[in-house]
């Protein structure tokens, strides 16, 4: 065989084995990432990493102002077994009614003797009297008195500190003939009003003289009312938990839980809240876990002494 015919083979040999070489190294490297690849999947599978990121997103998503909600809210409202030698007893008022009727005509509805307490000279306030009426809920003027708050305005009809005490009757006066129907009152704002115990009597005669009831809102810890209220022989309480100064589901939820345990422990408790759509769902949704906790739901006019 020629020189030039053996080099040629040579070459032709050195080729082949490059190209088994190759494909031998293309084999082999993909069988690690193939081997790579299905570790990875076995660990981490990107589909349900996907899905458990938009489950945890949604969870974290919280629905208020919805009724539906308020299922989810219930869990520790827990009945009492403590063995109790009285009846416990709550009582429910609703302030600030009379701007709209929406969230007004919904607390109506309820099956439960929720006290309307209506604020004078709105375009709603004699409308939801009678619609109140007409639902046996009890009716109570929510009187305006001057706050001590400058800035704040307790709204038309308002007892302020600077009248004369005949114009302060005239004032009280006109309230309580805005709706015959009221059978009680209580303050909204008025903590100027309450600390000063020479106005507050003036305000309580004219009550004490149309023969209604007086709620103190408890709005000032320096308020008067209550123990001037008493001593004139006037039927009074006062208010022992205000539900929603936040207006956050979980935050009334936790008032209701004040409400059951003041209730519980004390045998009475009076609850304010205010004309709110979440107050309204938290009330529909709760109330009947507290009377399952043995709580008595009672008119307001129940627990005046």
């Amino acid at each position: 065989m020629k020189k030039s015919q053996k080099e040629i083979i040579n070459i032709i040999a050195l080729v082949i084995i490059l190209i088994v070489a190759f494909n031998i190294s293309n084999l082999f490297n993909n069988s690690i990432k193939e081997e790579n690849n299905l570790r990875n999947n076995q660990n981490i599978d990107p589909t349900t990493t996907n899905e458990t990121e938009l489950e945890v997103k949604e969870s974290e998503e919280t629905t208020y102002d919805s009724e539906q909600y308020t299922d989810l809210i219930i869990d520790d409202l827990a009945s009492s077994e403590e063995e109790t030698n009285f009846s416990p007893k709550a009582a429910f008022i609703i302030d600030d009614l009379g701007y709209e009727t929406e969230v007004a005509k919904k607390i109506m509805e309820l099956e439960y003797p929720i006290a309307l307490s209506i604020l004078p000279f709105l375009q709603y306030s004699e409308f939801t009297a009678e619609e109140g009426k007409k639902n046996n809920k009890e009716i109570m003027l929510h009187l305006p008195m001057e706050p001590n708050n400058s800035c704040a305005n307790p709204g038309p009809g308002a007892i302020k500190s600077y009248m004369s005490e005949e114009e302060i009757r005239l004032a009280v006066r006109k309230c309580i003939l805005d709706f015959p129907y009221a059978i009680g009152v209580n303050n909204h704002m008025g903590s100027k009003i309450t600390e000063d115990r020479e106005i507050i009597e003036i305000v309580l005669e004219e009550i004490k003289g149309y023969n209604l009831f007086f709620i103190d809102s408890v709005t000032s810890k320096n308020s008067f009312a209550y123990e001037v209220a008493q001593e004139m022989g006037i039927k009074s309480a006062v208010r022992s938990v205000f539900l929603d100064n936040e207006n956050d589901m979980e935050y009334i939820k936790g008032q209701m839980l004040e409400v059951q345990k003041i209730a519980l422990e004390k045998g009475e408790v009076i609850a304010i809240g205010h004309d709110r759509i979440n107050t309204f769902y938290v009330l529909k949704r709760m109330i009947p876990e507290l009377i399952r906790a043995g709580i008595e739901i009672v008119p307001v006019s129940e627990l005046v002494k």
